[in-house]
């Protein structure tokens, strides 16, 4: 279900916009949340009724038993950037399948980017004070292929990246390729015989991994 962002969700989203240095940007954007699919009432209802009958034994269910499921409902979600007001309006009213573009998720109360926000920080965060590295072209082209990134590959990178950190990864044409995890802070991302950087999402891998799902089966 496609609805407005609730005070939380926005309070989230907010924080994580001026985490990458792009707050400014928040309010001219219009933003649409949809809940997850497998997070609906009937779902979890299924599953709440295993867990209360298998651990506790009981078989009836109370409206305060609804409420908490409504709850775990609304804590996950998708998030959507429309075009413009009239399609986010348009996708509240009609309730499509699908709208606008998806930068990420809400998932028990964290924002988790994907590829597409990482372009949008590139985009409007010019002077690249955010956690990223910048790869050499065998870095950039392994990473197209899910792998992990070792030191000896990084030409540039932030110098305030921290241990387990999300990165944004890019080309030396400083075009987004990926999304990554550091195992390091700082410097000890250039370790040249040690994986330093994990590869969370590629371009390589989300494109082959869409064009894999419209393919007809023969």
């Amino acid at each position: 279900m496609f609805k407005l962002a609730s005070d939380k969700e926005e309070a989230i989203l907010k924080r994580e916009f001026n985490k990458w240095s792009i707050f400014d940007i928040y309010k001219d954007l219009e933003i649409v949340i949809k809940i997850f699919k497998q997070k609906d009432p009937k779902y979890l209802e299924g599953k709440l009724d295993k867990v209360l009958i298998e651990n506790n034994n009981l078989k009836n269910r109370n409206k305060d038993a609804s409420k908490d499921k409504l709850k775990l409902m609304d804590n996950n979600c998708n998030i959507y950037l429309c075009s413009n007001k009239e399609q986010k309006e348009m996708a509240i009213k009609m309730q499509p399948l699908h709208t606008g573009i998806m930068i990420g998720q809400i998932k028990n109360k964290k924002f988790i980017p994907n590829l597409n926000f990482a372009e949008i920080i590139v985009k409007y965060n010019s002077t690249l004070n955010y956690p990223y590295v910048i790869l050499e072209n065998k870095g950039s082209n392994l990473v197209l292929y899910g792998r992990d990134i070792m030191g000896k590959s990084v030409l540039e990178f932030n110098n305030q990246i921290k241990e387990n950190q999300i990165v944004i990864i890019l080309n030396q044409k400083k075009e987004v390729i990926g999304i990554g995890r550091s195992r390091y802070n700082n410097k000890l991302i250039v370790q040249t015989d040690k994986i330093t950087v994990d590869n969370i999402q590629d371009i390589g891998t989300h494109y082959l991994k869409y064009e894999n799902k419209h393919n007809l089966k023969i």
